[in-house]
């Protein structure tokens, strides 16, 4: 267990339950939750309407594959691209709460593409990754057709369980098109999926389609990695938030050191004073710690 003080796997697993957040609501797990869709969903439509930003809808996939890409009159051809992957435990959340992270990176100079994916159990996690493989080739042919300088990628909570496949594609990452990705950024993951398989809080009716055959090659902390070598000029963040629950941040920082141990350039932070939900709203404000982070990651 990554929690071994645990008395309450549900609960661990749930992140809305360890926000420090609308403690005068009857129930803060569900205010910080209808929070966190009203916020993102309001940073998205200001984006347009407000923020003199224009979007571009593409697809590279059916159903739900599809991805925005953001950017302003100021935003050169050859801007460096930020790729956005939501969270919601690969069965909620969508692109109209996915934009919060846009506005700041757009006026920092950066084109930025927020994708979306199909959600179980119209999938299963294991097709989920495949379609996220695809993704990732499309991603990668729309970098070298636009002629993009550099990329970044950034993962949230089930999106950075998705992103974590980048280190496995050989057959899609080319040690070319490694070296235009300048960092891999991990915030608030979930990494090992042992635990939560047989929860019923998390996996209902277990429509992620979990069993003992694949749940180690859906579990990024259990993998091998043996193509290190091209990542060398790639920085990889593992990200958690203080209130969040021990297990999420246990994870977090344990899969840093699994990549470390590698021969990634990995390193684990601990944000203070964030959550699960407010690390990413909050990248929406120009002068907050976690938008300055993204933004300089560039140059350290």
């Amino acid at each position: 267990m990554y929690n071994p003080r645990c008395k309450d796997l549900d609960r661990d697993y749930f992140p809305s339950y360890h926000t420090t957040r609308f403690q005068d609501q009857p129930e803060p797990n569900l205010a910080v939750l209808e929070h966190f869709v009203r916020v993102t969903k309001l940073h998205g439509r200001e984006l347009t309407e407000k923020q003199g930003i224009s979007v571009d809808h593409l697809r590279y996939g059916e159903g739900r594959q599809l991805v925005d890409v953001f950017y302003n009159e100021k935003t050169t051809n050859q801007a460096p691209l930020f790729v956005f992957v939501h969270g919601g435990y690969w069965q909620e959340m969508d692109m109209s709460m996915s934009c919060s992270i846009v506005g700041p990176l757009v006026r920092r100079g950066y084109r930025v593409a927020v994708m979306d994916y199909n959600l179980c159990p119209q999938v299963t996690l294991e097709e989920l990754m495949t379609q996220f493989t695809h993704f990732l080739n499309w991603i990668f042919d729309y970098t070298e057709m636009t002629k993009v300088s550099a990329v970044t990628f950034a993962g949230h909570s089930a999106g950075a369980h998705l992103l974590a496949q980048i280190l496995m594609r050989q057959n899609v990452i080319t040690a070319q098109r490694s070296k235009m990705v300048w960092a891999l950024v991990f915030l608030c993951g979930v990494y090992d999926l042992r635990e939560l398989s047989n929860l019923e809080s998390v996996n209902p009716k277990n429509i992620l389609g979990l069993n003992e055959r694949n749940i180690e090659s859906v579990s990024p902390m259990l993998w091998e990695y043996t193509d290190v070598t091209v990542w060398n000029s790639t920085k990889i963040y593992v990200v958690a938030a203080e209130h969040d629950s021990p297990t999420f941040i246990e994870q977090s920082r344990h899969y840093a050191d699994v990549l470390r141990k590698k021969g990634y350039k990995a390193s684990f932070s601990l944000f203070k004073g964030y959550d699960h939900f407010d690390i990413i709203e909050e990248t929406a404000i120009d002068d907050s710690d976690v938008s300055r982070f993204l933004r300089n990651i560039e140059i350290e």
